[in-house]
């Protein structure tokens, strides 16, 4: 794939995303997940990013790395050797002991050549109160909270990371942090920029995302309505967004018009694509 980013968007060809790249079958944002989400027909891999004590961007969703690998203690707190040092696999199944947590330098080196990278800044956010995002009918009160100076922080390492890798034109950061997405737009109006929101109804959210510059909304299940997608398309945006993996869900998404739906198994979302031939994939 040699198309930029940004030319795949303006063709509205719809996109198979692996969240956390192929999360149902290896351990997530780890470099064999996402070797195994491009052999799945991924066109887009879905990690997240934080900063390490001695501002490494590392690839990992929690704060804390005790989820998913066998340490113990918050991300930011660590050195990026001694996260280096850990475990990131076993805890998936034995036959991934001794993967490891991968920097974005690395998954950069060696993906964002062959498909696009969707990279989810995670420090510095929050959303209040806590709900599942696959769920249709979540509180509509739930809101982000964002520490800008944290949030802005990550973003700058992050272009850093990606300036280097020579990855602008492949790649879309992304995160509910609008002020570190902001920041994106003014500092590098090359990459594009993705912002999850809670709402509902993202009429609001669309036409601010619209002023900002964005590029893509990012809404949760609950926003999932062919409504929405048009405002957004009505504001040049495009729609990416997470959701389960079973073929109604999938097919309802692509027949209202999201442009790329990330999932757990990106073989299912192929297989479904295959046997449907949607004219947009």
């Amino acid at each position: 794939m040699s198309a930029t980013f940004r030319d795949i968007l303006r063709a509205r060809r719809f996109l198979n995303g692996g969240h956390r790249v192929a999360s149902a079958h290896a351990p997530e944002n780890t470099l064999p997940a996402l070797e195994l989400a491009v052999a799945q027909d991924a066109v887009i891999l879905e990690i997240d990013v934080r900063l390490t004590q001695d501002e490494e961007v590392v690839v990992i969703h929690d704060a804390r790395v005790d989820r998913t690998t066998n340490g113990h203690g918050e991300v930011r707190l660590m050195t990026l050797s001694e996260i280096r040092a850990l475990d990131a696999g076993h805890w998936f199944g034995t036959s991934w002991t001794g993967v490891r947590v991968p920097t974005l330098a690395e998954v950069l080196e060696q993906f964002a050549g062959r498909v696009l990278i969707d990279v989810d800044m995670k420090d510095g956010t929050a959303v209040q109160p806590p709900g599942s995002s696959l769920d249709r009918d979540q509180s509509r009160r739930r809101r982000v909270v964002e520490d800008a100076a944290v949030s802005t922080h990550l973003a700058r390492k992050t272009l850093e990371v990606a300036t280097h890798a020579g990855a602008l034109d492949r790649i879309v950061l992304s995160g509910f942090g609008r002020h570190a997405l902001a920041w994106i737009r003014r500092a590098e109006p090359r990459v594009l920029t993705q912002w999850a929101i809670v709402s509902a109804d993202i009429a609001e959210d669309a036409a601010r995302a619209a002023t900002e510059g964005f590029e893509v909304l990012s809404p949760q299940m609950n926003g999932a309505t062919r409504a929405n997608v048009t405002r957004a398309h009505d504001h040049g945006l495009a729609v990416f967004l997470y959701a389960p993996d079973d073929a109604d869900t999938m097919a309802e998404l692509i027949e209202i018009g999201v442009d790329a739906v990330h999932v757990d198994r990106p073989d299912r979302l192929s297989a479904l694509l295959k046997d449907t031939k949607y004219p947009r994939s």
